[in-house]
């Protein structure tokens, strides 16, 4: 709110929002009907009433400069839909912690959070987190305190979380699948109804070590015949996957079947879609690819079969095959060497008991 006060000799402008008085001789303001106005009268602001001015108008909330900050990392950021409600909850829960502003934050503040993390916040079940959700949180404090220090120095300079290491965690074994379980899927596929095509195709495409939600972002144009071109990954980093010919052929056999219905495909259009009556010819969706592998599992008589098996089978695989470790990350997407550790132990272990058959000449 700003007031002009004027009398004959000189004139003030007041400025309530800013505090601010700035003050001049009359003769500069050259307006005849501002010379009626009566005699200028100053009333002093006692602490009260300076408070009351600064203080918000009722029914309107401050807004929480923090919060808008994490909804621009968020949006800033090419995270996948699963990334993007993890970092989301995880940023909220720091935020209902914490009521300092970031440049106030301290290396001493996020240990405190991690001790909160692993001594009093519980799941929906009454137990403490896991050391895997203690550090899903803290990593996504790292992410958004690395992003808030590279695009907003001026607002915090140190990264706050740089000394918080992440807790010790045992690299789990690679969930493959066994060539016996393969088998059973590929049956039970057999016996699928009119997703039959379509899901056959999915597996084929899993078992190329792709994430669901990549399947989720593909067109019919990711597709050339051979390879299929990820613009979009995990890792950031575009990445080209070879398919082998079984694959390609299951593939075509379904798009060439949708053309058949009177589907027009152009380079734009979902490599996969739905057959669900609420989303039919839609693009399959993240959960809809889970529900298809979870439904192909109880089929075949595998539990807990999720599309992360296939990629975990794949990986141990290529090595198995005895694919360079560097091609196969490359082929995987994996940008850890560290994660990547765990289907490198297997395909190890391989050739060292087969390096033992060899010496003693019992080699098959």
């Amino acid at each position: 709110m700003i007031l002009i006060l004027y009398s004959p000799n000189f004139w003030c402008r007041l400025d309530y929002q800013n505090l601010s008085l700035r003050c001049a001789i009359a003769s500069v303001v050259n307006n005849s009907e501002l010379n009626n106005l009566p005699p200028i009268k100053l009333i002093p602001l006692n602490g009260e009433k300076l408070q009351a001015l600064q203080r918000p108008l009722p029914g309107r909330p401050t807004t929480d400069i923090r919060h808008v900050k994490v909804l621009e990392f968020l949006r800033s950021n090419n995270l996948s839909v699963n990334s993007r409600k993890l970092y989301e909850r995880e940023l909220k829960r720091f935020l209902g912690w914490t009521q300092l502003h970031y440049n106030e934050l301290r290396p001493r503040h996020l240990a405190l959070y991690k001790e909160y993390l692993r001594d009093e916040v519980q799941t929906d079940t009454g137990k403490k987190l896991s050391k895997s959700s203690i550090n899903a949180g803290i990593s996504a404090l790292k992410s958004f305190f690395k992003w808030m220090c590279y695009t907003y120095p001026d607002i915090i300079a140190t990264n706050p979380t740089l000394g918080i290491k992440l807790e010790k965690i045992p690299l789990p074994p690679a969930q493959s699948l066994t060539p016996e379980q393969m088998e059973k899927v590929w049956a039970a596929l057999e016996l699928l109804g009119e997703t039959k095509l379509r899901d056959k195709a999915l597996v084929h495409i899993l078992s190329h070590g792709l994430r669901a939600g990549e399947i989720v972002e593909l067109n019919v144009g990711s597709y050339d015949g051979k390879l299929l071109f990820l613009p979009d990954t995990k890792t950031n980093e575009p990445r080209l996957v070879p398919l082998k010919k079984e694959s390609r052929d299951s593939l075509e056999a379904y798009l060439r079947s949708r053309s058949e219905q009177g589907e027009e495909l152009n380079s734009l259009t979902p490599l996969m879609v739905s057959y669900h009556a609420s989303y039919k010819g839609e693009r399959l969706s993240y959960h809809g690819i889970y529900f298809a592998v979870e439904k192909i599992g109880e089929m075949a008589g595998i539990e807990e079969l999720h599309p992360h098996s296939f990629r975990h089978t794949y990986a141990t695989d290529l090595l198995l095959l005895g694919v360079d470790p560097g091609h196969a990350r490359k082929l995987t997407g994996h940008q850890s060497e560290k994660a990547f550790r765990r289907y490198t132990l297997r395909s190890e272990q391989e050739a060292a008991i087969s390096a033992y058959y060899r010496a003693i000449g019992e080699e098959e």
